[in-house]
């Protein structure tokens, strides 16, 4: 099985409530600058269980020492850095995750309008974290989702004016939707949500192939 198909089985599996369709639009619906610090934040809980796995100590008082401000290992950039400096994560995750926490410094230190369509070279590497099938498969789930919670909204639109459904009209309006930049714009946030999740879940895959770790008296083996 190719890490893209570990990643979406776990989506599928539905095992880990929290990394689903509906964080996905929680997060897609809120501002360019939440969906960046909320999405973010999700993954340094992620990166934390990892490196939480590693530390050689159970005790949970060793490990806020280690974790929680102001400890070496409490901010976003230094989990990153252990975990690349010890080889478990590869050079593109480390680039992505890098090219994400760039994006997020600009979100929380901007005291200008913070807007993704200056980041979207960034968003589109960052979902290169596996390969550019699994960015393949994060941007057509983001545009068919996208458009998927548009036509429900237009259906709704109908519902309640007590209308009938017209889904000629609808269908005309989805189309002329994805040649505007309105689309552009919800479609970015949507890629950058999806990207997160599946980032995510890409952490818990490495957890299970890593393993040996939940045994403390053993030593990571040198590849």
């Amino acid at each position: 099985m190719t890490t893209a198909e570990k990643i979406i089985e776990k989506l599928e599996l539905d095992l880990y409530p929290e990394l689903n369709s509906e964080m996905i639009y929680k997060l897609s619906n809120k501002s360019e600058r939440g969906a960046v610090l909320i999405g973010t934040s999700k993954i340094e809980e992620y990166l934390e269980l990892f490196v939480s796995k590693i530390l050689p100590n159970d005790s949970k008082k060793y490990q806020k020492k280690l974790l929680q401000y102001p400890g070496p290992l409490s901010s976003f950039s230094s989990k990153i850095e252990l975990l690349y400096a010890f080889r478990y994560i590869n050079h593109q995750f480390y680039i992505s995750l890098n090219i994400l926490r760039s994006i997020r410094n600009n979100a929380a230190h901007s005291y200008v309008k913070f807007d993704l369509e200056n980041e979207n070279e960034k968003i589109e590497q960052i979902n290169e974290f596996v390969d550019e099938d699994l960015k393949y498969v994060i941007d057509e789930i983001a545009l068919d989702n996208m458009v998927v919670i548009k036509k429900k909204g237009l259906i709704r639109l109908y519902q309640e004016k007590g209308y009938k459904v017209d889904y000629e009209e609808i269908e005309k309006v989805i189309s002329e939707f994805k040649t505007t930049t309105q689309k552009d714009k919800q479609y970015r946030i949507w890629k950058l949500s999806y990207g997160i999740v599946f980032m995510c879940l890409y952490i818990l895959v490495l957890i299970d192939e890593n393993n040996y770790l939940n045994d403390k008296q053993l030593i990571h083996p040198i590849k």
